[in-house]
């Protein structure tokens, strides 16, 4: 027996801090075609069993719809959206409920799961996706299997484990844009029961946006990672894996394009290049780019107590260092610089005790110890010239006057002439010295200020799940979850360059606190969520689910200088769901599906302060949702599999919150929620001899218009993205051993231009930026097996 069907269980338990199976399983060796088995109820079941909205990937359809990140998995997963901004700024959108917010204050809403650790914090989330060997998609609230942080789903990513066996694999590859990428894996045997494992992989991209300020171009890629994997099976009762994760990313800056200033000899089109910048000696000399560490240890461990009860622990240890420089103004002008120096560190400890006799009760109940702490900085340089020419408006307002009443008390003073608020041609002097106090004080070109938000979370968790089968066909789950969190915040703003010189003001963005020192709060919250659910199978072949469940993302304490408290506290959001699915197999293919009905109450919006330089957790009250969700997959023919998918979802603001008061965002659809959205993709063997195969894979995706800010009317409407839809394709070349194969690939082969985000920390500043997609991008691959 190899270690890897020993190690089967284990890997199933470990794979995610999840419960028990909700549907009485039937016996899958006659199904008329393969069905994926996943793990989403922490046991390995039929997909066409489990009685949640799953979209799931093994390797084999990972590797011939080539999913190697993210962006890749979101095209074919009706229901996410993932938009990067770059590895330190992703944003995850399940069915419009959008989690990408970098304060260390801030609460999920997407969980994000590798072997069964919460890798959910925005961060340091983004990992590569190698050398996996399943990645599941659960939709709706998933309270009782992914925990806090579920709100509205969670992605749960299994990585490989090591074999008693050898084996290994290389593929390197290059293309357009200078992108170079090299992966693969060995796998040692340690003797019998015990393997080792070593995976890596290296991807590089230049910029496909010009800086035309020089240095290097913008919107690029640079991630190396590193696993390694311990897997041993000391007895038949008990089995375990260390793993050890590492990731570095160094891509260039990221391209914030003015949307109302233009580049230099250019235009505000954000595909055309761009004129960036920061200030010399901002942060060291750092130039526009990022710099990111995440590391990780797991050890997953599974005992038979005997043939009904199984004990399981996921220990996990994982911390990220991330410092981001950027220009968020867009422009050429020496406006702002910002960077983002955020660190986080983890640690938790899950039991989980399981019982399964084979007969119609089975159950699982365990506890859950989660720690973390967080900090971001976010030093911010300025040049006052510029912002009192931003600011001017703001300035005159002071006086009680106008701009231009402004300009005309400048001129009578012996300054005439003065565009006050041209920035192009800002005034040297303080307007607010000169007018105020009769001085002339020189404005300075360098001017730096800091903000900071810092938190600490322990949470204990304790939830139990029950799945019972009525009938041979009929099976009734419910769970249920207990949260208890203690927390504290804390942040402070302050002025490295004393009072500023536009309103004399201790600082002029980021709040002061009281000299500058850090204030804090703590509370102390708990919930109880829960989940019900009945699946009956109609035929062999058809079954059918309905499930209630309430989702809970946490309270969350946000620093806010604004508040006489320094801080606002935002009530736990929930959601209440209701969802009614099928999943139909035939003989050469199946669909799935579902319907969907949610209420939300607390909806909780983030929205930038330029007045804190920090992201405030606001209330927006409640809203609804609804939609449909539907996957096909068939075999045209021996050599021919359809991959299609599609998604409705209407999800929009409610007029009124519980209280009956009028809500601000009414009507207003949520943010990264595209109405419809398909994809479909063939995998198609084209010929096949003694001298191999050649296959050729065609995919498209598109989706309907959606906005990138809950306001959708914010400046004018400006924010959103039209429908699109992206066609890419892969010719590839196997040797009948299946040993050696070379590829070349092509996304986004008709240039389609589209945008991955819009508004963002510039918005605040009534300046919205945009963020250009990918152009067409090609390369060649070539791979062994060994």
């Amino acid at each position: 027996m190899t270690l890897k069907s020993r190690l089967l269980t284990a890997a199933a338990l470990g794979a995610l801090a999840l419960t028990a199976p909700a549907a009485f399983a039937q016996d899958t060796t006659d199904e008329p075609t393969d069905v994926i088995r996943v793990t989403t109820q922490f046991r390995e079941q039929s997909l066409a069993d489990v009685p949640i909205n799953v979209s799931a990937f093994d390797a084999e359809r990972l590797e011939a719809l080539d999913i190697v990140d993210f962006e890749d998995l979101a095209v074919f997963t009706p229901g996410l959206v993932v938009q990067e901004q770059s590895p330190n700024n992703t944003g995850y959108s399940i069915r419009g409920i959008t989690t990408d917010s970098g304060e260390a204050t801030s609460e999920t809403r997407v969980a994000v799961f590798q072997d069964g650790v919460s890798i959910t914090r925005s961060r340091g989330s983004y990992v590569e996706l190698f050398d996996i060997e399943r990645v599941e998609v659960a939709k709706g609230p998933q309270p009782t299997l992914f925990g806090r942080g579920a709100l509205i789903g969670g992605i749960n990513i299994i990585q490989n484990k090591a074999e008693d066996e050898f084996s290994a694999s290389v593929q390197v590859g290059a293309g357009n844009e200078g992108q170079v990428e090299a992966r693969g894996h060995v796998n040692f045997a340690l003797g019998e029961n015990y393997g080792l494992r070593f995976a890596a992989v290296s991807r590089q991209r230049d910029g496909y946006i010009d800086n035309a300020l020089g240095g290097e171009d913008l919107q690029g890629r640079d991630t190396q990672a590193f696993r390694m994997v311990l897997s041993g099976a000391p007895t038949e009762r008990f089995t375990f894996d260390v793993i050890a994760n590492y990731q570095q990313d160094t891509p260039p800056g990221t391209s914030f394009k003015s949307g109302s200033i233009p580049a230099p000899g250019g235009d505000t089109d954000p595909h055309s290049p761009a004129a960036l910048s920061t200030f010399g000696g901002f942060e060291g000399g750092a130039p526009l780019g990022l710099d990111r560490e995440v590391r990780g240890v797991t050890l997953l461990a599974d005992y038979a107590i005997n043939d009904a009860w199984t004990l399981s622990s996921i220990t996990g240890w994982r911390d990220f260092t991330a410092v981001e420089v950027f220009d968020p103004d867009g422009t050429v002008l020496p406006f702002l610089a910002i960077a983002e120096d955020a660190a986080g560190e983890q640690f938790s400890q899950e039991f989980r005790l399981s019982y399964d006799n084979g007969g119609r009760l089975t159950g699982s109940a365990g506890a859950l110890w989660f720690t973390e702490q967080g900090e971001q900085r976010i030093p911010i340089a300025l040049d006052e010239r510029v912002a009192q020419a931003f600011l001017a408006p703001t300035l005159a307002a002071g006086f009680g006057a106008s701009v231009a009443q402004l300009e005309g008390l400048l001129a009578l003073g012996g300054f005439p002439g003065v565009d006050l608020d041209n920035p192009f041609n800002p005034f040297p002097y303080s307007v607010a010295a000169l007018l105020g106090q009769g001085q002339l004080v020189p404005l300075r070109d360098y001017y730096l200020e800091e903000a900071s938000n810092r938190a600490e979370t322990t949470s204990w968790d304790v939830f139990a799940d029950a799945s019972y089968a009525v009938t041979d066909r009929l099976t009734l789950t419910a769970g249920l979850r207990y949260t208890a969190e203690d927390k504290t915040s804390a942040g402070y703003g302050r002025s490295l360059s004393g009072p500023n010189f536009v309103t004399f003001g201790d600082t002029l963005i980021v709040p002061y606190t009281p000299n500058g020192a850090e204030v804090s709060q703590s509370g102390d919250f708990d919930d109880w969520t829960w989940r019900l659910a009945a699946s009956y199978a109609v035929t062999d072949r058809i079954n059918t689910w309905a499930s209630f469940a309430r989702g809970r993302r946490p309270d969350v304490i946000s620093v806010d200088t604004a508040s006489p408290s320094f801080f606002s506290n935002a009530p736990a959001e929930i959601v209440d769901s209701l969802e009614v699915g099928s999943f139909i197999t035939f003989d050469r293919g199946t669909v799935s599906g579902s319907v969907f009905y949610s209420e939300y109450e607390n909806f909780q919006t983030t929205r930038f302060d330029p007045n804190t330089v920090s992201f405030i957790t606001d209330n927006a009250g409640n809203a609804t949702q609804y939609g449909l969700e539907l996957q096909g997959d068939f075999d045209l023919a021996e050599t021919a599999n359809l991959f299609v998918s599609y998604a409705y979802n209407h999800a929009t603001f409610d007029d009124a919150d519980s209280q009956g008061n009028a809500l601000e965002l009414a009507g207003n659809r949520f943010r990264y929620a595209p109405e419809h959205s398909l994809s479909m993709g063939l995998d198609w063997q084209v010929a096949r001899g003694d001298w191999g195969s050649v296959s050729l894979l065609p995919t498209w995706s598109w989706q309907s218009k959606f906005y990138f800010d809950n306001n959708n009317d914010r400046f004018g409407g400006a924010l959103q993205q039209s429908s699109y839809g992206l066609f890419n394709a892969r010719l590839r070349y196997e040797s009948r051993d299946e040993r050696y194969h070379a590829e070349i690939y092509g996304s986004n082969l008709t240039n389609d231009e589209y945008l991955i985000d819009a508004g963002n920390t510039g918005g605040s500043f009534g300046i919205p930026t945009f963020i250009a997609g990918p152009p067409l991008l090609w390369g060649v691959r070539v791979g062994a097996d060994f």
